[in-house]
């Protein structure tokens, strides 16, 4: 159903149900930090991802990724920036806008029952500039909490458990390796894509790396355990797979191996965009892209 979905997304957005997120609203209602991120760091392409970090409460943020245009001029090294956004008629979409209260009882369930799919692309941004809208042509949504939870205690996923202790990657894959002999690491992308069938023995969450300081602030650096599950499609369930908060500020940096990982089918090239093995230097090495603003 989800590789359905990620396919109508490319086909333009008049033609089949698609709900909008005003930006001018949500920053009438929340408190709104903005971070744009240089996609040639990790993936070699020159693109920019702008994020948006919606505090709806001191420990609840919605964020908003829009992401670039993947489907042409993507060589790596070009000049050209791409668009994240495209002109549109604000006639056209006005009904179809998220209401206040529409947005709460969203915000209300995902935290009730916060899960990988519930990360999704079924929403555009929407923002006015000189008298003009324009809709993000790909835009990931997702939740995460605020906690400082302390062991044995365990957060829950989409918490961002400054508390917690740390492990990294390589660690988790060790202890992996170690408990199921014979079964391939489910977050190394390499051998294709995996399934469920270990499911029943742990449960996906996001973990704690690292901290270390950028500009006086300090700032925790996390890594989402999944795997890769769609046979046809984006993995949006991974969402921002690893990323960097900085309290009060918010999530300041991250990756995207979901996304760069396939062209949009539109386009003519190779299957992947990244390479698996580059897509898996960056992830067992923890890259992640640093916001512009804080360089």
């Amino acid at each position: 159903m989800k590789a359905i979905l990620s396919i109508l997304l490319f086909i333009p957005c008049y033609i089949y149900s698609q709900e909008f997120l005003l930006l001018d609203s949500l920053k009438t209602k929340f408190k709104v930090n903005e971070y744009t991120l240089d996609t040639n760091e990790i993936y070699n392409i020159k693109k920019d991802i702008n994020i948006y970090n919606v505090f709806v409460s001191k420990n609840l943020i919605l964020l908003i990724s829009v992401l670039p245009d993947l489907g042409e001029k993507i060589l790596p090294r070009m000049d050209e920036k791409g668009q994240n956004w495209e002109l549109i008629d604000y006639n056209k979409i006005k009904d179809n806008i998220v209401s206040k209260n529409k947005l709460q009882n969203i915000l209300e369930e995902w935290i009730i029952n916060n899960n990988p799919d519930k990360k999704t692309l079924q929403y555009k941004l929407v923002k006015k500039e000189n008298g003009n809208y324009y809709m993000s042509k790909m835009c990931l949504t997702e939740v995460f909490t605020i906690r400082n939870i302390k062991y044995p205690l365990i957060s829950s996923y989409g918490a961002i458990n400054i508390g917690e202790q740390k492990v990294t990657i390589k660690e988790m894959e060790r202890s992996f390796t170690q408990q199921f002999p014979g079964k391939d690491f489910i977050m190394d992308m390499r051998n294709g894509i995996l399934n469920r069938q270990l499911d029943v023995f742990y449960n996906f969450r996001n973990y704690l790396s690292k901290e270390y300081t950028i500009k006086g602030n300090k700032a925790y650096q996390f890594w989402t355990f999944d795997g890769w599950w769609m046979h046809d499609g984006y993995d949006e369930h991974r969402g921002i797979d690893r990323f960097l908060y900085i309290p009060d500020k918010g999530i300041v940096g991250g990756s995207y191996d979901f996304y760069f990982r396939l062209r949009p089918k539109t386009s003519s090239n190779d299957y992947f965009t990244v390479s698996p093995d580059t897509l898996w230097n960056n992830m067992i090495n923890e890259k992640i892209m640093i916001a512009k603003e804080l360089n």
